[in-house]
């Protein structure tokens, strides 16, 4: 059907009067033509000529609309059809459409008065026809405020805008309509306009809850901690959800115990995980307190049966109310208006349980939808809780492992005093050790484990186990990390899969450093596997680093070198684990810091350990840290005596004659004996199967330590005797009488040492 913006008017007895055509649809007819002719053949010319321009068709139907005004009465042509039923069609399309049509229509005019409205409008709006027609839109109430948006539409001049408003039905509940406003123009300018609207309260409400969701999803869970895990849950709520939310979960289960089977009765501890009210509502518990609920509420009976409850507290059938005065108190000064409690659960277990309160920050209640949508949110909180009493769980364990493993106390030694610094990280696990080594020496290591858990618990145990059975071996720095080396694969075979072309794949290698030191001499040796160089603070506090070659991290197949040099006695050697430097643009400054801090600390190793925690740490590892602080001492002059045997076996009463004036200087007569006895089984020993004059050197330390030396590489072993053997036993009596014995090679042979006891009367 095609519209015209044509029409003519007609006098009392039924004569043309005026003739409009201002869209020039009929230009074969002109006012001077038909003014005074009688309407009925204006109609035929008019007919006559639309059958003329569409090709001759037998029929055309011509639509028009009639009123009267002061000119009399006007007719308007309000469109062209081919044919009557045609144009009876459409004219009943346009009135269907109005009227059965589920969206609302209405018409307006500039004032914005209701001109026209249809069924599905008034339905929306709770009026009748009466109410509604003639009146102006702002007028009719708050259920469908359109006026603002409408006389935007008219002041913006825009020919169609769309927008979402806000407004409730006749049971006060919130709803959401789609209008599309349009402006309805003649020729030349707006005279009304008009709106389709749709209820969208259902869509709207699925794109809520699923931007809800999505932010859950995003937000909650990024950490394996419980109480930052309650938190994130509560501001993600607070967010459009709720005016309020609080999480309270079970106290073991925030420690990584077992979560309790339903049902828990009050005799089950809770605490304050988390509360989050931008509405207002103040908090009974403050976070990180034990939080009790009364019995019986619907707390308690929420985490009793693990059903989710939606309550009004000012309607609540219940009086629940009178056994918690204080939440009714805060909820009744907050305004809150509905609640939802939902219980946090994993498998069955009760994890705590999570409170949704609304207040006027919402006034629409909550309903089943949206305990639902608590409930998808809840759960999803509840997964990662249940993970992170895992995790905790699985931590302390391993925490718990290595303190086990690593020394407890330290072997009480002239050659260094010691004190240290450790604590437990996330990301690695550190370990170190001070051994107790032939000669009065001291071995001081320290390294970590890539990881941190069981398994990275276990291999630290078992680095630290190889460590100590080849320092026990007496090998020189580089040496035993070359075997430490060889041994990296096997031990960490449960974190990587070795390839030949690479040892060890992992991007973050264990490391070692290991030192010993000779308080004889004074001579440090050190080498190192990856690990950062320790400082070394003279008596006069000047900070320097030790000299050393930091190779390759172990697990590499690669050599190590070391470095040899004489320090100062009273020197403090200080070994720090990486987590003090933070690697990053500021580890020169953390290293200038840790310079500072070891150089103001005094003497003491325990002050030394102090300063550089309080200064460095701030008593707060986040990674965390092990520190060693070794200040070394030096024997006195006349603790130590040495000299060198002659190869003749009738000689060998010279040395045990040295032995027993020495020890007699020392006021150590009733060692004599046992002493002469080992001393003469060495010497005689080193005469007879190896090369070189022996040299023996007595050491006066907290233990009697002997040692004789030679020329040759080859290590004495014990033989069991037999009865009839008129030799062969010099050695195992050796043993017998001896603390520990061992053998340490040098550059130019080998030593063999005894320590005897000086707290024990010889046997």
């Amino acid at each position: 059907m095609t519209a015209h913006d044509s029409s003519f008017t007609i006098d009392d007895v039924g004569n043309v009067s005026h003739w409009r055509d201002e869209g020039h649809r009929y230009p074969g007819i002109s006012p001077h033509d038909i003014v005074g002719v009688p309407a009925g053949l204006v109609i035929d010319r008019i007919l006559g000529l639309l059958r003329s321009e569409s090709g001759g068709l037998a029929s055309a139907a011509l639509l028009l609309s009639s009123y009267r005004d002061e000119s009399g009465t006007v007719i308007t042509m309000r469109g062209t059809a081919p044919s009557l039923h045609v144009a009876d069609v459409e004219t009943a399309f346009e009135l269907s459409v109005f009227e059965r049509s589920t969206a609302g229509l209405e018409v307006y005019d500039t004032d914005l008065s209701v001109l026209c409205t249809n069924p599905a409008a008034l339905a929306m709006r709770g009026r009748s026809a009466g109410q509604v027609l003639q009146h102006h839109v702002g007028d009719l109430g708050s259920r469908l405020p359109l006026a603002p948006f409408l006389r935007q539409v008219l002041v913006g001049g825009e020919a169609a805008v769309q927008e979402r408003v806000n407004g409730h039905d006749g049971h006060g509940e919130s709803r959401v309509f789609a209008v599309t406003a349009f402006l309805l123009r003649d020729e030349q300018q707006t005279i009304g306009a008009g709106a389709v609207i749709h209820d969208v309260t259902d869509q709207a409400r699925a794109e809520a809850a699923a931007q809800f969701l999505a932010r859950a999803h995003e937000e909650i869970g990024t950490t394996l901690d419980a109480m930052r895990t309650a938190r994130e849950l509560a501001t993600v709520a607070v967010q459009d959800f709720a005016d309020a939310v609080s999480v309270d979960l079970v106290d073991n289960v925030i420690q990584g115990a077992e979560a309790p089977a339903p049902p828990v009765g009050t005799d089950v501890a809770l605490r304050r995980a988390a509360f989050e009210a931008p509405g207002g509502l103040q908090a009974v518990y403050h976070v990180g307190e034990m939080s009790y609920f009364a019995f019986p509420t619907p707390y308690t009976q929420v985490i009793a049966d693990l059903t989710s409850r939606l309550l009004d507290p000012k309607t609540s059938p219940s009086d629940w109310l009178m056994h918690d005065t204080a939440r009714a108190g805060a909820m009744a000064d907050a305004g809150i208006h509905s609640m939802i409690i939902v219980p946090l659960s994993f498998h069955g277990r009760v994890l705590g349980l999570a409170s949704f309160y609304r207040g006027p920050r919402h006034p629409v209640p909550f309903n089943a939808s949206d305990v639902s949508l608590a409930e998808q949110v809840s759960a999803k909180a509840c997964v990662h809780i249940e993970n992170a009493r895992r995790y905790t769980k699985e931590h302390t364990t391993a925490v718990t492992l290595q303190r086990k493993l690593l020394p407890r106390t330290f072997p009480d030694l002239s050659a260094a005093s010691t004190a240290h610094f450790y604590t437990p990280g996330t990301r690695e696990t550190v370990w170190f050790d001070v051994i107790a080594l032939s000669g009065a020496r001291v071995g001081l290591a320290i390294g970590r484990v890539p990881h941190q858990g069981l398994d990275a618990s276990v291999t630290m145990g078992r680095y630290r186990t190889a460590l100590d059975t080849l320092a026990a071996l007496d090998l020189p720095p580089n040496e035993l990390l070359a075997h430490l080396d060889d041994a990296t694969g096997q031990f960490l075979s449960s974190h990587v899969d070795p390839s030949p072309e690479t040892p060890y794949p992992a991007t973050d290698p264990p490391r070692c450093f290991y030192a010993v030191y000779d308080p004889v001499n004074g001579e440090l040796a050190v080498a190192s596997a990856g690990w950062p160089a320790p400082l070394l603070v003279s008596p006069a506090g000047d900070v320097t680093t030790v000299d050393v070659p930091v190779g390759e991290p172990l697990g590499q197949s690669v050599s190590y070198d070391m470095r040899r040099q004489i320090i100062t006695p009273e020197s403090m050697l200080i070994l720090y684990s990486q987590s003090f430097l933070e690697s990053g643009s500021h580890a020169e400054e953390r290293m200038a810091q840790l310079r500072q801090a070891a150089a103001r600390a005094g003497h003491a190793p325990k002050a030394i350990c102090d300063s550089i925690v309080h200064r460095m740490l701030g008593g707060q590892p986040g990674n965390g840290a092990a520190l060693l602080a070794a200040q070394t001492h030096r024997l006195p002059d006349d603790g130590m005596a040495a000299w060198t045997a002659n190869r003749d076996p009738a000689l060998v009463g010279e040395s045990r004659d040295r032995c027993t004036h020495q020890l007699e200087e020392w006021g150590l007569e009733e060692h004599v004996f046992t002493t002469e006895m080992v001393v003469s089984e060495l010497v005689t020993n080193v005469i007879r199967h190896a090369s070189g004059n022996p040299t023996v050197r007595l050491i006066r330390d907290r233990c009697l330590t002997i040692e004789v030396s030679d020329t040759a590489t080859t290590a004495p072993h014990l033989r069991h005797a037999r009865a009839q053997d008129e030799n062969g036993r010099g050695l195992l009596i050796v043993a017998a009488l001896a603390r520990r014995w061992g053998t340490r090679y040098t550059s130019n042979g080998k030593i063999i040492w005894v320590e005897l006891s000086l707290h024990e009367a010889p046997g």
